[in-house]
C-alpha cells in the first residue's frame, strides 16, 4: 500500500545554517520517492535587532515505498532551509562599527548593542526637608531640588541631570532649618541674623553673649572736671566746682561713692585730689571721676638781675616762696647806702619783701678807693 506523507526537517534548520556548501540538490531517489516540495513557509523574525539573520523552511511530499521515509531522500539538507540578513541597520542614530562587537556606535542617550535602550539614571531619590522634581529620568533629564518654608539649601547641586554613564550629575543638597530667628531668642533689643542651621545676635552696645544677655555697659560719666591751680594769697583758699554725674542706660542701679561730702572746700597749699567712684551693681564695673585741686602762694613777678652782678635764689619748692641774694661782679659794689645782707624774699602775698628792684652794681671799687684818699 503506497502513502504520501509530508517530511518537515525543521530540527535539521541549524545544521543547515552551519554547513558551509552552497545550496545543496535533490537526491538521486526524488522521482523514484515521487518527491515534490511544499511552497515556503514565512520568514521568521530576525534573531537581532541589528545586522541578524532570519530563515525560512519549506516541506518535502514524497510517496512512501521501501526506503521513502526521510527528508534526505529527496534533497540534502539545505534544500529546506533559507537564510537572509535582517536588520542592517543602527537605531537611534547609531553608527555600524564594522565587523566588530558590539555592531553599533550608539549616540549619547542610547544604549546595548543596536542602541535601541534609552539611558535612564534611575531615581534620584528625595532629600529630607525638601522635594526634588524630576522632568526625566533619561538622559538629558534633570532633577530639581527645593527646601521646605523655613530651610535653606547648603552643598550639593540644586539641579542635577541624567549623564551618559547612566549617574546624575553633581551630587545631592540638604536643607537645613534657617529660621532660628523666628523663635525671638536674641534678647535686650539684639538683632537675630538666620544663619545655615544656627543664627547670630548682633548686640546693641553695652551688651555680650550668644543672646546678648550680658550687661557689659559701665555706667556713663558726663562733667568730670579737669585739674585746676588756684593761687592764694593766704595759707588756704575756697574752691567749689560741679560735681559729675553718672548714669545707667540700662537702668541699673548705680553706687556712688566720693571723698568730698560736697562740691566744696577750703584747701591749703599742696595737691589735692577729688574723687567720684560709680559702681554699677549689677555687673560690678566702675566708672571714676578723679581730679587735683593744686593750691600755690600767689607768684611774685620776677625778681631783676642786678647789673655787673647776679641774683642768689633757692631752686627747690620754689612754687611755695623764693628766697634771693645779690651779690656783684670785681671791682663793683652796690651803693653804701644799701647792704648785701638784704633777703628778698616772695611768700603768699605775691610782693618781694624787701622791696624790688634789686640795686644794680654799678659802683667801681678803684674810684671809691681814691676819693676816700682824696676826700
Amino acid at each position: 500500500m503506497e502513502a504520501c506523507i509530508k517530511v518537515t526537517w525543521a530540527f535539521l534548520l541549524l545544521i543547515a545554517h552551519q554547513t558551509s556548501v552552497a545550496k545543496g540538490d535533490l537526491a538521486p531517489t526524488w522521482d523514484y520517492c515521487n518527491c515534490r516540495w511544499e511552497v515556503w513557509e514565512a520568514w521568521s523574525d530576525c534573531n537581532s535587532d541589528c545586522f541578524g539573520r532570519r530563515v525560512r523552511t519549506r516541506s518535502v511530499w514524497l510517496t512512501e515505498y521501501a526506503g521513502c521515509d526521510e527528508f534526505t531522500d529527496c534533497a540534502t539538507n539545505d534544500e529546506g532551509s533559507d537564510w537572509q540578513d535582517c536588520n542592517n541597520v543602527c537605531h537611534n542614530g547609531g553608527v555600524a562599527s564594522g565587523f566588530s562587537f558590539p555592531p553599533c556606535t550608539c549616540q549619547a542617550g542610547y544604549t546595548s548593542s543596536c542602541c535601541t535602550e534609552r539611558v535612564n539614571c534611575g531615581d534620584p531619590a528625595s532629600i529630607t526637608d525638601g522635594t526634588v522634581t524630576v522632568s526625566s529620568t533619561y538622559y538629558g533629564g534633570t532633577a530639581t531640588y527645593t527646601c521646605s518654608t523655613h530651610y535653606n539649601m547648603t552643598g550639593g547641586d540644586s539641579v542635577r541631570q541624567c549623564q551618559n554613564n547612566f549617574a546624575w550629575s553633581g551630587s545631592q543638597p540638604s536643607c537645613v532649618f534657617a529660621n532660628h530667628c523666628g523663635s525671638a531668642p536674641c534678647q535686650n533689643g539684639a538683632t537675630c541674623v538666620n544663619l545655615l542651621g544656627d543664627f547670630r545676635c548682633d548686640c546693641l552696645q553695652g551688651w555680650s553673649g550668644q543672646l546678648c544677655e550680658n550687661d557689659i555697659q559701665p555706667p556713663l560719666m558726663t562733667g568730670c572736671s579737669a585739674d585746676v591751680y588756684k593761687n592764694a594769697t593766704d595759707n588756704t583758699v575756697w574752691y567749689n566746682w560741679t560735681a559729675p554725674s553718672f548714669t545707667d542706660p540700662m537702668g541699673s542701679h548705680l553706687d556712688i561713692v566720693y571723698n568730698y561730702p560736697s562740691p566744696e572746700f577750703t584747701f591749703p597749699w599742696g595737691d589735692h585730689t577729688v574723687q567720684y567712684v560709680a559702681t554699677k551693681v549689677s555687673n560690678g564695673l566702675v566708672t571714676e571721676c578723679s581730679f587735683k585741686i593744686k593750691v600755690r602762694p600767689t607768684p611774685c613777678q620776677e625778681l631783676n638781675i642786678p647789673v655787673n652782678g647776679a641774683r642768689l635764689c633757692n631752686g627747690w619748692q620754689t612754687e611755695y616762696g623764693q628766697l634771693c641774694m645779690l651779690t656783684c661782679q670785681q671791682n663793683y659794689t652796690i651803693d653804701p647806702a644799701q647792704s648785701y645782707y638784704t633777703w628778698y624774699v616772695c611768700g603768699a602775698s605775691g610782693t618781694w619783701i624787701a622791696a624790688s628792684p634789686v640795686p644794680d652794681c654799678e659802683v667801681d671799687v678803684e674810684s671809691d678807693e681814691c676819693l676816700s684818699i682824696y676826700s
